[in-house]
């Protein structure tokens, strides 16, 4: 892939605990990118319909997690179908951060919706984070295959959060060869001095997790992040709460394949798409020095076992299904092994 790739990355706040508005503004915000001359658009994670960040103020709250259930999207559903649609007659490709609602089970996923309207790419997040947990369910094995090739643009991957900072999961969708990665988060606060909160946890901390993902796999990534007003502050009674009772919360950003900042930043409350011109044949330079899964590895000393595959609740005593994903598996006494030195 060579030539300029177009994109947009979204710092916008959703419409809390409204499933079909926050659709709504994502149609118009794809429309909105597809008009810059966007060919992608990224959104950040659970943008539909938000955060659930009452968790981290009460972990227990039934009223807000059933509403937050009910405003949840499910794919099989008329509003996930208008979003492809939007995709479809926009032609550009999204990203989409989602809370997904699974038979009344939530997970932290991401799709990748084709500029033709087709979903090309599902996962959840791996293992939610901390307080998460009191929302949200772990993935299974084909959340792995989290790459997907998309005409015109490129290999596009996507990891949520804390996910950055988890090295084998890393390595693995680096092995896909990943070109645009997604990086999405929550609204996130600068860190501030005296703090007993986590640098790692907050809008420094994550920046410098999406930085070093760029510069660890030399891909360009689209650092994602919401805003939060205090309408959002309102919705969730989080007022005083020390990560999500401040208003802002927005620092998307978009980074080079040597880890440089591509664009300059807009408010951290204000909404705005941030686009940017990715040269792709920067890929070619920067991993022309290092490739972390290509000349500059050593498989025969350092190599990963993966196992894609999706464990099912019901299944046949003695059985082994295994989908083959993308050619590069061998099958072991049941397990999957991926070969990452090779693309």
């Amino acid at each position: 892939m060579s030539g300029i790739v177009k994109v947009a990355v979204t710092q916008h706040e959703p419409v809390w605990f409204d499933l079909e508005a926050t659709v709504e503004k994502t149609c118009r915000l794809i429309q909105e990118a597809a008009s810059g001359g966007a060919q992608l658009i990224a959104f950040p994670e659970v943008w539909i319909c938000g955060y659930p960040a009452w968790i981290w103020a009460r972990p227990v709250d039934p009223p807000l997690a059933l509403e937050y259930i009910k405003n949840s999207l499910s794919y099989d559903s008329p509003l996930m179908n208008k979003i492809c649609a939007t995709a479809r007659s926009s032609k550009i490709a999204v990203v989409l951060g989602f809370s997904e609602n699974s038979h009344n089970s939530l997970y932290i996923s991401q799709c990748i919706i084709s500029s033709a309207g087709e979903i090309v790419m599902k996962r959840r997040k791996f293992k939610p984070t901390h307080m998460e947990r009191t929302v949200f369910g772990d993935a299974g094995g084909s959340s792995l295959n989290n790459v997907a090739d998309i005409e015109a643009v490129g290999k596009v991957g996507s990891l949520a959060c804390w996910e950055h900072m988890q090295p084998l999961l890393k390595y693995h969708t680096m092995s896909l060869r990943e070109q645009i990665h997604v990086s999405a988060w929550p609204p996130i606060h600068p860190f501030e001095d005296g703090s007993e909160g986590l640098y790692s946890m907050t809008a420094d901390g994550c920046a410098v997790l999406s930085q070093s993902y760029a510069i660890e796999t030399a891909t360009f990534v689209l650092h994602c992040t919401s805003v939060m007003t205090s309408t959002g502050v309102t919705a969730y009674r989080t007022e005083g709460n020390p990560m999500f009772g401040p208003t802002g919360g927005g620092h998307s950003a978009v980074y080079g394949p040597d880890g440089r900042r591509l664009t300059k930043p807009i408010p951290a409350d204000q909404e705005g798409l941030i686009f940017a011109e990715l040269p792709m044949d920067m890929l070619v330079g920067v991993r022309h020095f290092v490739d972390g899964v290509g000349h500059y590895s050593r498989p025969e000393l350092l190599w990963l076992g993966v196992d894609t595959r999706e464990k099912k609740h019901v299944r046949p005593e003695g059985s082994d299904e295994v989908a083959k994903e993308n050619g590069a598996e061998k099958k072991v006494n049941g397990v999957i092994g991926v070969e990452c030195g090779k693309a």
